[in-house]
């Protein structure tokens, strides 16, 4: 009895670390678009490769256009199969242009570490096939519609894990050399500027803004190693 218990604290203390990193995401993300530069220079944040201006007229939401400072990456039986967790949470792109391009960043301290994003839209039908349900609303969207992007600073893949070229090591860390491997942060781009929807309009501050949601599929292998900084950024595009 005692032996289960401590090996479901471990397990739950696992995903505690996963909550308090892997997705410092939009906390992090509220954070970078309320300062003048797009990068700060401790441990524990990342370059990127857009700058974002303060005050900005792009946000990242949660369902339904709601304030979000995180993530919630807390899974349930039905999201993992065997050791692999795959989760499906909704973000919202909130702006006043039609165009605006995405960004993600993260460590590669977790195995097998996939993520995909999707168009979706709003619906009441839950019965739909590929619904997510985020925050009481629902939302669909076709796995056909993969955004596409690239690593743009992957050097290879070993046992499941990315490892950075030095190609962004200055952003970072700038002439500090003794940086574990894992922490070297990989840079992907959406290789398209991305359309708004154009249905979803709301007035914000007497300025008529766009919402446009993405489903955000995460995926990765669980092991006792559950820490990594992931963001996501988004940026007006003309």
């Amino acid at each position: 009895m005692n032996r289960e218990y401590n090996s479901n604290k471990k397990k739950n203390s696992n995903k505690g670390k996963l909550l308090k990193s892997v997705i410092v995401l939009l906390a992090v993300i509220a954070l970078i678009f309320g300062v003048t530069y797009a990068w700060f220079f401790n441990q524990m944040d990342m370059a990127t490769l857009f700058t974002v201006q303060s005050p900005s007229d792009i946000s990242i939401l949660g369902p339904g256009g709601s304030e979000m400072a995180s993530l919630d990456l807390k899974y349930t039986a039905n999201e993992k199969v065997e050791n692999k967790v795959t989760i499906r949470r909704v973000i919202c792109v909130q702006s006043a242009a039609e165009l605006h391009q995405l960004e993600i960043v993260h460590t590669t301290n977790m195995k097998d570490l996939t993520f995909n994003l999707y168009p979706a839209s709003a619906v009441d039908d839950t019965m739909v096939n590929t619904t997510v349900t985020d925050g009481g609303f629902s939302y669909k969207y076709n796995p056909d519609h993969k955004i596409s992007g690239k690593y743009i600073n992957v050097n290879n893949m070993n046992n499941g894990y990315n490892y950075a070229s030095a190609s962004y090591h200055e952003k970072n860390y700038e002439e500090y050399k003794n940086v574990q491997s894992h922490a070297e942060p990989v840079y992907w781009l959406a290789s398209n500027k991305l359309q708004v929807d154009k249905n979803n309009k709301v007035a914000v501050n007497e300025t008529e803004m766009y919402r446009t949601y993405y489903v955000c599929e995460i995926s990765w292998t669980e092991t006792t190693k559950e820490t990594d900084i992931f963001y996501i950024l988004a940026q007006n595009a003309s």
